[in-house]
């Protein structure tokens, strides 16, 4: 089982019948399926042997091998066109994209017939473009950084180095999968080690190609705005210095109450005392009253000048909303904006300091972004295959940028932990340097993406970056881990207990000296003599698979020791994967 996982990450389930022989390239399943074969080879040579006849030899099949397409399910109940797809894949302008588009189409179909008809009409008009993503590209631009399977849904991250401190020794290409990272993938290393290169850009081309497909969608963030700026990759970039599509405040939200306390989250700190939780609450009360008047007085959500207003309980910003309440329920909404004012009148607001928080978002270049005259970015857009990309102007609005990435972060898991997510699409979040942007929110919410189809990819120079109070949520919901060489002993001292220890065998050698008085044929004493005799003892002790030494000083550059979990709960690993192999 830990031998099939590691070699293609194991074929999706639900793949074509091909897939499984395609996710043969990942190396391992190639080398046990040639070692089934030769044993096959000798069993007929030793049954040939014993009947008294030679083995025959072995001629190669001068048959060509037929290639199972995506569609076989379908050649009987629809052979017109499969017939038409046949077709289409010998053109030289079919690419593994299109392949992977139209075969994610007919597992819908399974379900939906309608799926069926649609794809007959688009091929028939669009031939290879049939269905194509709403982006119009049937590919990324430029030379990919990763090799991958679109059919399996697999990327290739680099090359196992065989190690006697693995269950089995191996050897041969390592890639994951949609599956894989389902469980959610935490990724520690310092500067320099790879992190990005070696694990983050080859996901992200992946997922970008998934989206291509139909099969995935992703939001990544982006702290130094460089590192994931290849053109082509994604549909909608959020960049506060060249807003050209705006970001809703409130995109992961239909109520008052879910918008007040995420926006809370996300304004506050995330590390407070328990005798400052009553200014939390005061916070998600305050934006409770704002937000609900507005929202039943106006039926859509505040502008940022808008909401600072309330929040300043401005009276003339509430005098404008109360004179648009009416209704049954306008008084108790017009209660809740009293109750705002009355917070502010007290000696000390309790909320005074989530008010000039969300006052750093009331700047020219944000309040474009966040009250974009043109199209606007709401985190359920998710629920298609849509690729974003959220670069933060860390040197320009450094507290601003903080508070973004962590609204992009909390609307994610609130979205994809909803019930009314769709969980055909794989939703996927990239977040380096994630430390920063974690809460205890984000950390719990971990554990409900995986049932949704989603997860997350956390990269992290030290697991000191989290907040003390999320770090042991942080790597207990990761299924999947990776780290890199040269790591802070503490977090070595996390990985070498998390990887646990294995059997090895300790031999002992005791020797001994035994000397005593020779004697000659005359009876006379002819000197001393001295022996020596020796022993050996092996025994089986618990030795740590991985210590901490070495983790820190052991794992090349460009190496990484990566474990990896499936959603259905098996789990394999650890291994050391060459990333530059």
């Amino acid at each position: 089982m830990a031998r099939r996982a590691l070699c293609d990450a194991s074929a999706d389930r639900g793949s074509h019948p091909g897939a499984r022989d395609s996710c043969a390239g990942y190396g391992i399943m190639n080398k046990r399926r040639d070692q089934f074969k030769s044993l096959k080879d000798r069993l007929a040579a030793i049954a040939a042997t014993v009947g008294g006849q030679a083995p025959p030899p072995s001629t190669p099949s001068t048959e060509p091998r037929r290639v199972v397409q995506p569609w076989e399910k379908i050649r009987g109940s629809h052979a017109d066109l499969a017939r038409q797809l046949d077709e289409l894949a010998r053109s030289a302008d079919f690419g593994d994209v299109d392949r992977a588009r139209i075969a994610h189409v007919i597992d819908r179909s399974m379900t939906n017939q309608e799926e069926l008809e649609r794809l007959t009409h688009a091929i028939e008009r669009d031939n290879s473009a049939a269905l194509v993503h709403p982006s119009q590209q049937r590919n990324l631009p430029g030379r990919r950084f990763a090799r991958h399977n679109l059919l399996a849904g697999q990327v290739r991250l680099g090359e196992v180095v065989a190690d006697h401190r693995t269950d089995f020794e191996i050897t041969g290409d390592f890639g994951i999968d949609l599956d894989v990272l389902r469980t959610s993938l935490l990724v520690i290393g310092p500067p320099g080690s790879g992190k990005t290169r070696g694990m983050a850009t080859p996901i992200v081309e992946h997922l970008s190609l998934a989206a291509l497909t139909g099969k995935a969608s992703m939001v990544v963030i982006d702290p130094k705005s460089t590192d994931f700026a290849y053109d082509g990759w994604f549909d909608v970039t959020i960049d506060p210095l060249n807003p050209s599509c705006g970001f809703s405040l409130f995109g992961g939200s239909r109520t008052a109450d879910v918008a007040a306390d995420r926006l809370a989250s996300a304004l506050l700190p995330p590390r407070v005392s328990d005798d400052k939780a009553y200014f939390i609450d005061a916070s998600k009360n305050a934006l409770y009253a704002c937000l609900a008047p507005f929202e039943a007085a106006y039926e859509r959500w505040p502008t940022v000048p808008e909401l600072l207003g309330l929040l300043r309980a401005d009276q003339a910003s509430m005098d404008r909303v109360k004179e648009r309440l009416k209704g049954p329920g306008a008084k108790e909404l017009k209660a809740l904006l009293d109750s705002r004012k009355a917070q502010t009148q007290r000696s000390a607001d309790p909320a005074a300091s989530l008010v000039e928080r969300f006052a750093l978002l009331d700047r020219p270049s944000l309040r474009n972004l966040f009250d974009h005259p043109g199209p606007m970015f709401q985190m359920r857009d998710l629920n298609r295959p849509v690729r974003v990309r959220v670069a933060l102007p860390e040197a320009e609005y450094p507290d601003a940028s903080r508070i973004l990435a962590r609204l992009v972060v909390s609307q994610f898991v609130q979205i994809t932990s909803s019930s009314e997510t769709d969980r055909s699409i794989f939703k996927g979040l990239v977040i380096d340097e994630a430390g920063r942007f974690v809460d205890d929110y984000v950390a719990r919410g971990v554990q409900k993406l995986r049932s949704n189809n989603a997860g997350l990819v956390l990269l992290s120079q030290t697991m000191s970056d989290f907040p003390p109070e999320v770090r042991a949520t942080v790597f207990g919901s990761t299924g999947c881990k990776a780290v890199f060489g040269g790591i802070d002993p503490t977090d070595a001292d996390v990985f070498s207990r998390w990887f646990g220890e294995q059997y090895v065998t300790q031999t002992t050698i005791s020797r001994s000296a035994t000397s005593g008085v020779q004697y000659n044929e005359f009876g006379s004493m002819g000197g001393r003599s001295e022996s020596r005799t020796s022993g050996y003892s092996a025994r089986r002790v618990e030795r740590a698979r991985w210590t901490v030494s070495d983790i820190i000083t052991g794992v090349p550059a460009g190496h990484a020791l990566v474990s990896l979990a499936r959603s259905n709960g098996v789990r394999v690993g650890p291994v050391l994967v060459n990333l530059r192999g």
